[in-house]
């Protein structure tokens, strides 16, 4: 086989992905790929065109926007939240267009995150999300924290509502 030339460290090196037998690797790759059915073309299409729209704004533009968004959003949870405990680097060259904060003191508390991010979503319209890691390796405990994703489709007043949606769910906590 000469897939296994190439990955001999898998079991598996083609995982037909698209085949309601993928799961069936006792039946030979042929039969395997005779059951993929129909691709999804429209999708693909919109894949190309989205790419080939990143690629006319410029992908440095959209890095640069979404950089601006992400250190607008950070700065402002800090100014409104001074005492939150944040996740992510607001420093040139480290940073991204998440920003990962705790406003409460306990960091390990799942629940009251949990509670806040569905509050924010059902009485202000805002969706983020949760996530959790360990913030050292030794720790036995996760530490949890909530997840902002700025995009290229958000602007200054989604950053600016949201913030203050977030400093007055907290207040009101």
């Amino acid at each position: 086989n000469r897939l296994n030339e190439y990955w001999s460290d898998r079991e598996n090196p083609l995982w037909l992905i698209n085949s309601s037998l993928s799961h069936a690797d006792y039946l030979g790759k042929q039969i395997q790929m005779q059951y993929i059915g129909n691709d999804n073309y429209p999708a693909k299409q919109a894949l190309a065109d989205s790419c080939k729209m990143w690629d006319e704004i410029g992908r440095d533009r959209i890095q640069d926007r979404i950089l601006t968004l992400s250190d607008q959003c950070k700065t402002s949870l800090q100014d409104v939240l001074p005492h939150a405990k944040m996740f992510s680097p607001n420093v040139e060259g480290l940073t991204s267009g998440l920003t990962t904060f705790n406003p409460f003191y306990d960091v390990t508390n799942e629940e009251i995150l949990t509670e806040f991010r569905d509050r924010l979503r059902e009485e202000y319209g805002y969706i983020i999300r949760t996530t959790n890691f360990k913030l050292y390796k030794d720790d036995g405990h996760d530490t949890y924290a909530l997840r902002i994703s700025t995009h290229l489709f958000h602007d200054e007043r989604d950053v600016e509502g949201l913030v203050e949606a977030i400093a007055d769910l907290y207040y009101s906590f």
